[in-house]
């Protein structure tokens, strides 16, 4: 739609610029409309040149866009993809960190227990 919008500003500008410059004319109606009949054929190729290179340009942005639709899903699947791998790998580590984490809590109870005050008044008593 944005396309057609750009076009059709085009045409209205380039038709508006036109009727400007024939009212602005230096030359009278007369010796104006020999000069447009006798350039006729260049305006008319200028214009489908014109055309021609609208078209290229649609063709190329409607190219550009379904191929950035295309780019843009293969990233973010990719994306998607090393998050979930990131998301496995820390989860092992998570479990292995936890494990420690347990053994270091229990080797901290142990320490505490034979260094407790209790503990060595029963060394003592043993002795």
């Amino acid at each position: 739609m944005k396309a057609r919008s750009l076009l059709l500003g085009f045409l209205v500008g380039g038709a508006a610029a036109g009727i400007a410059t024939l009212l602005s004319a230096p030359d009278s109606g007369k010796v104006t409309r020999r000069q447009l009949k006798a350039h006729k054929d260049v305006y008319t190729a200028e214009l489908k040149e014109l055309k021609d290179s609208l078209m290229q340009i649609k063709d190329s942005v409607s190219t550009a866009t379904k191929e950035g639709k295309t780019v843009l899903g293969e990233f973010v699947h990719d994306i998607k993809l090393s998050l979930y791998e990131w998301k496995l790998s820390t989860d092992e580590n998570k479990t292995a960190l936890q494990k420690e984490v347990k053994e270091i809590e229990q080797t901290i109870q142990e320490l505490e227990k034979d260094l407790s005050p209790d503990n060595k008044a029963e060394e003592k008593a043993a002795q």
